[in-house]
């Protein structure tokens, strides 16, 4: 008999929170996708459209990422969550993890929506898959794993900072295949990611504003001045 928590750590060989993240993405994709044959509209509601955003729907910044209406692209995605998803989980934390897949995919919709503003055809356009964050992934594990060796197709061994560039490369060759516009969420998650992994996003800056703390945090200490018992001051 499973144990409890078992089945989002898929037996015990993942994180919870990975678990957690593709039992979500696959719970909310199904629902989504038989509920628009049915009459729900769950799909239009949580799908990222930048005109939406405009008016005022913001939470479409984090929910298209959980919405996948392909099987194929849904399983291999799945897959991917599941490889580099347990090794990012482990070196950041989990709550690292789940803030920076979900963190990306809201400013990669967020920056594409700013963009609609002077690029009228992204205005109009509506995404939904996970494979924008999920590529971000791969970017992430790669910068982390530079040298470590992974199967590409399960049959080309390539090292992360190989995978990294490939990566890349598909994207940007998809997009010159399939048009620029349609591509512009992928492309702006995987830099984020790239900032974000390699140290050089908001939060290195945000460091570096941080007022130096006190030394011995907050334990004062009464001083005596000249010697004088009634003259004294708190350091």
């Amino acid at each position: 008999m499973a144990r409890p928590g078992s089945l989002l750590t898929l037996g015990g060989r993942v994180p919870p929170a990975v678990g957690g993240l593709i039992a979500a993405t696959v719970l909310a994709s199904l629902v989504s996708v038989v509920g628009a044959r049915n009459g729900l509209p769950l799909l239009s509601l949580l799908s990222f459209s930048p005109q939406a955003v405009l008016h005022g729907e913001v939470w479409r910044l984090v929910t298209w990422v959980l919405l996948e209406t392909d099987p194929l692209n849904l399983l291999f995605g799945a897959l991917v969550l599941f490889w580099f998803g347990r090794d990012l989980a482990e070196a950041w934390g989990e709550r690292r993890f789940l803030a920076a897949y979900l963190g990306v995919a809201a400013v990669a919709a967020a920056a594409t929506t700013l963009l609609s503003l002077a690029w009228p055809s992204l205005r109009g356009s509506v995404w939904t898959g996970l494979w924008p964050a999920a590529d971000g992934l791969v970017v992430a594990w790669a910068l982390l794993f530079p040298f470590r060796q992974i199967l590409l197709f399960f049959a080309l061994p390539v090292s992360g900072k190989a995978l990294l560039w490939f990566t890349v490369g598909a994207t940007v060759l998809y997009a010159l295949f399939a048009g620029v516009a349609a591509f512009v969420p992928h492309l702006l998650a995987e830099g984020a990611m790239w900032l974000h992994a390699s140290g050089h996003g908001p939060g290195r800056w945000l460091r570096r504003l941080r007022w130096p703390r006190r030394r011995g945090r907050g334990r004062f200490e009464v001083i005596h001045v000249d010697g004088d018992p009634d003259r004294k001051w708190l350091n």
